[in-house]
């Protein structure tokens, strides 16, 4: 029997079907990769946005992102971006963090009670040019550097800022040995290097498994194509029509040019070269 290619980690629609699941595995797998990022054991989460839902993907919420509740109220939100965006990622991020942080019942209760929030962006592009570390923490800071606030936490992992290591011990750091998940798992070449990540976290154990599981098993591929196929025709679709946008306001923005140079008596021909249109209609301007 013909074995199928593992499918890529790396696509949103893989990362939320290994992640978002109410299973053993999959809670394993996210309690180890917030872990990781947090910097504090794990010990249950829940999804609270599991479906793949393909209803509107015009709504921002068409990202599928991961949003996980803790058992002490601590929220985290979890998203995989295999490609840049024309979105402004700096903003994005801002307001994802914002929303969390001021989406919490305060009514009665100080402002003191508000619990941390968290933003965990892994990016399969570089997002910040000028920054050498493959993971970063961003906070509310003084300008001397030192922190204002803890409370609103968004962090970065960049896979392409990633070095792969000697060795795999569980002493390295356990935000790089996810970020080598995500870049060995379809490299068949990277075997080795796959089968030492998944003997030192139980979590990445649980996350191969998983992938492996959603590899074979029709149906969810099938889910994962479907959404992927509706996402990329929406987003054609905006391309195709912010395209001929462009290409209308460029018309009319000869159309004005011809008829100005036209008020200022400028030679038919003249006008003709410059634009592009035909004689007869810059006469009928």
């Amino acid at each position: 029997m013909q074995s199928i290619p593992l499918l890529d980690p790396r696509r949103d629609a893989v990362f939320k079907t290994i992640f978002s699941k109410e299973t053993k595995e999959s809670s394993t797998a996210r309690n180890s990769i917030i872990s990781a990022f947090i910097g504090r054991k794990i010990q249950s989460s829940t999804v609270l946005n599991p479906e793949l839902t393909i209803e509107d993907v015009r709504d921002k919420a068409a990202r599928l992102d991961i949003l996980c509740v803790l058992e002490d109220g601590t929220q985290v939100n979890l998203e995989m971006q295999m490609c840049n965006t024309s979105d402004s990622i700096e903003d994005r991020l801002c307001y994802y963090c914002s929303q969390l942080y001021t989406g919490q019942e305060l009514r009665g209760l100080s402002y003191s009670t508000l619990k941390p929030v968290y933003i965990i962006l892994i990016s399969n592009q570089t997002i910040f040019e000028k920054v050498d570390k493959y993971v970063s923490l961003i906070q509310y800071r003084f300008e001397d550097g030192t922190s204002f606030s803890n409370k609103l936490n968004i962090f970065t992992l960049e896979l392409s800022k990633i070095d792969e290591p000697a060795t795999i011990t569980k002493e390295l750091d356990p935000v790089q040995r996810w970020g080598l998940f995500f870049t060995s798992a379809v490299n068949q070449e990277k075997k080795k290097l796959l089968d030492d990540l998944v003997e030192t976290d139980e979590g990445i154990l649980m996350a191969e498994k998983l992938l492996y599981e959603v590899t074979q098993d029709d149906y969810e591929r099938a889910r994962i194509f479907s959404r992927e196929k509706i996402l990329n025709d929406y987003y054609a679709g905006l391309a195709s029509a912010e395209q001929k946008g462009i290409e209308e306001g460029i018309e009319q923005g000869l159309l004005q040019t011809a008829k100005t140079m036209k008020e200022k008596g400028f030679p038919i021909e003249e006008i003709c070269s410059i634009t592009g249109f035909p004689a007869d209609k810059i006469g009928s301007l």
